[in-house]
C-alpha cells in the first residue's frame, strides 16, 4: 500500500503479482493489483486480477467497475457494456456506471439505448461534465449540431479542459461556420 500511495506503481505491481501468484485468497490484495496495473495501464493484467476478485465476490463494486472499465479501454464494448450492466444492477444510480455503460452502447452502435444511459447519469448528476460530453458526441454523430453544442457549452462550463472539448465547440459554434 506505501508503494501505491508513493506513485511507485511498477514495484507495488511485482510484489502484489508475487503475492497474488498462489491464488491469493484475500480480495484487498486482489484490488491493489488491480488499482497498480491500472495506473500502468496494464488493462488485460486488471480485467485477470478482477475476474479473479470477482471469484471470492461476485458483487465486489470495485472489481465491476475496474473490470467493465478495462474492457472497454481494450476494445472489448460489448463485454464491457454487459459488465457495466451487472453493475448498475447493483448500483443503478450511480451516474458514472450509467454514463460508461452509454459511452459503451453509443460505440456499439446502440444511439438510443445510449442517449437513455447518459441522459439518465444527467438526470442523477446534473453537473457531470463528461455526461454532458458524451451526450454532445452522441447528438452530433445524429446530425444534431444546435443540441450536441449545448451539451458541449454545458461541459465547458463545468470542465472546460475535458480533452478535446474546445475542438468540438470550435467546430460547432456559430461563429466558427
Amino acid at each position: 500500500m506505501t508503494l501505491l500511495n508513493q506513485g511507485r506503481f511498477e514495484p507495488a505491481r511485482e510484489l502484489l503479482n508475487e503475492l497474488c501468484r498462489d491464488d491469493q485468497g484475500d480480495i484487498e490484495i486482489w484490488s491493489l493489483n488491480i488499482t497498480a496495473n491500472g495506473f500502468l495501464g496494464r488493462f488485460e493484467d486488471v480485467i485477470a486480477s478482477s475476474r479473479k476478485a470477482l471469484e471470492l465476490d461476485p458483487e465486489y463494486l470495485p472489481a465491476l467497475n475496474s473490470l467493465a472499465s478495462a474492457l472497454a479501454a481494450v476494445g472489448r464494448h460489448e463485454e464491457a457494456a454487459a459488465q457495466f450492466a451487472s453493475l448498475l444492477e447493483l448500483t443503478p444510480e450511480n451516474p458514472a456506471s450509467l454514463n460508461n455503460y452509454g459511452h459503451c452502447l453509443f460505440l456499439m452502435g446502440d444511439i438510443d439505448g445510449a442517449r437513455a444511459a447518459i441522459e439518465e447519469a444527467i438526470r442523477i448528476q446534473p453537473y457531470y461534465a463528461e455526461a454532458h460530453y458524451n451526450l454532445g458526441i452522441l447528438l452530433e454523430q445524429c446530425e444534431n449540431r444546435v443540441e450536441a453544442l449545448q451539451e458541449f457549452e454545458k461541459a465547458a462550463s463545468l470542465k472546460p479542459a475535458l480533452p478535446g472539448l474546445q475542438e468540438r465547440l470550435a467546430e460547432l459554434s456559430p461563429r466558427a461556420s
